[in-house]
């Protein structure tokens, strides 16, 4: 196996960094394109809610609430609630589209549960996820009699996508640009078997180099 020579590999790499810098303008272009004509931009509201309890809250009122988070999570994507915010909303989609625009969430050891919309119109995600948690609230006494939940905030209408990073994606099309390169560059160095200096004929013939001739450079006449 051929010694790797770094400095000699370095003098080839530079000579061909030309290549390199050509898969960074595409990497560049690429992520430009992706972000600019592929890439759908998607908005996510979320609203709040706390399970809370009426009277004197004791350790037992506290531990019941942490027990139904999960329960509540299940209900609010249940077809039930689904349905009834589609036809409230008249939406054209049915109850499993809508639920995958839906995630429903919880903080260890607190008694509040996040619901959280996402869509491609930031005003119809933050109707959903009000109109969501309005049904929720209205409708559970009906499965669970227990009053106990309360909203804590409003979803509001996201101004910018939250999916859209434009320097994380540059930074990311333009890294891979560099790196296809210098390994395009480096595969090229390695699988090279052309002679470059005298030392490359004994290595690679085994004959000694017994004299070198020094390439000419044609001189221009003098008129």
């Amino acid at each position: 196996m051929e010694e790797f020579n770094l400095s000699e590999f370095m003098k080839y790499y530079f000579s061909y960094f030309v290549i390199v810098i050509l898969f960074v303008i595409l990497g560049a272009l690429g992520s430009w394109y992706y972000t600019d004509y592929m890439q759908v931009a998607m908005y996510k509201s979320q609203t709040s809610l706390v399970l809370t309890s009426t009277g004197e809250i004791t350790q037992n009122d506290i531990s019941v609430n942490k027990n139904l988070v999960s329960t509540y999570r299940e209900i609010i994507k249940s077809r039930r609630i689904l349905s009834k915010v589609i036809e409230n909303l008249d939406l054209d989609i049915t109850e499993k589209e809508l639920s995958e625009k839906v995630s429903v969430t919880s903080t260890n050891d607190t008694e509040l549960i996040y619901i959280s919309v996402v869509d491609e119109d930031n005003k119809l995600a933050c109707n959903i996820a009000n109109e969501i948690a309005e049904v929720f609230i209205e409708d559970i006494p009906n499965i669970i009699p227990i009053d106990n939940i309360s909203l804590v905030d409003e979803a509001v209408k996201a101004k910018t996508p939250y999916n859209v990073n434009v320097a994380k994606q540059y930074i990311i099309g333009i890294g891979a640009g560099f790196l296809i390169g210098s390994l395009l560059v480096t595969i090229k160095f390695y699988f090279d078997d052309s002679i470059k200096k005298p030392e490359d004929i004994e290595e690679k013939i085994g004959l000694s180099v017994l004299s070198t001739v020094p390439k000419y450079k044609k001189r221009k006449k003098k008129k």
